[in-house]
């Protein structure tokens, strides 16, 4: 196996001062094979060297749960868009069972290579959906994620119907977007800004945490 569930635990205890199980380290290798596995035919990322596949993607997918813990505590539904090849949903999924996830993607490669994913890795308490996200209607979320979508302004015009009363989205950016922040609808109030340091000597990281403030709106 290309992945050792170990190295991966060890890791997450090292650089994310949490503990997972064997099982879900386990899960984790699993998934991190497959997405490097796909990756020759479905394109799902840039990144083909292991340990950073570790670093790049599981970490930093989970730094989610070290650093935007206080939004992601209980039983929350998340929705991840433009999940591509299933991060952050995939690896968040597996670390927090209490999490109701749902990836969506329009690219529908990319959710065939996620039902794969959730099969294989056997997550219960995931699914992958198919389809733009501005059509998307039959549910609401605790919280709306993504990782390299698109503009923050964008995201939210394409998924506010979506998120419930209170609910937040968590952006995972790179550099610090100042002007993507300037250019927030009226209505939305920057709630947390984080700098990621779980993996800075690799690559940049902040996450940013909005929510709906319509009293805001003059």
């Amino acid at each position: 196996m290309l992945f050792d569930p170990i190295d991966i635990k060890e890791r997450v205890q090292e650089i994310l001062d949490f503990d997972v199980s064997l099982d879900e380290s386990q899960k984790l290798a699993t998934y991190a094979e497959l997405l490097l596995k796909w990756n020759a035919t479905y394109n799902l990322t840039s990144i083909e060297n292991p340990n950073d596949v570790i670093d790049l993607h599981l970490i930093d997918s989970l730094s989610l749960v070290k650093f935007a813990a206080k939004w992601l505590e209980g039983e929350k539904e998340v929705l991840d868009i433009g999940s591509g090849g299933g991060l952050p949903g995939i690896p968040l999924a597996i670390v927090k069972p209490s999490l109701d996830v749902t990836l969506i993607d329009a690219v529908q490669k990319k959710t065939i290579f996620q039902r794969q994913a959730i099969a294989m890795c056997k997550i219960n308490n995931a699914m992958a959906v198919h389809g733009r996200i501005e059509k998307m209607k039959d549910k609401n979320f605790d919280v709306i994620t993504c990782r390299a979508f698109s503009s923050l302004k964008e995201m939210i015009v394409l998924s506010r119907h979506l998120l419930k009363d209170n609910g937040v989205w968590i952006a995972m950016k790179g550099r610090m977007p100042t002007e993507e922040i300037s250019d927030l609808p009226k209505d939305i109030e920057l709630v947390d800004l984080i700098k990621v340091t779980a993996v800075e000597e690799k690559m940049q990281r902040h996450l940013i945490i909005l929510k709906m403030n319509e009293s805001k709106v003059c």
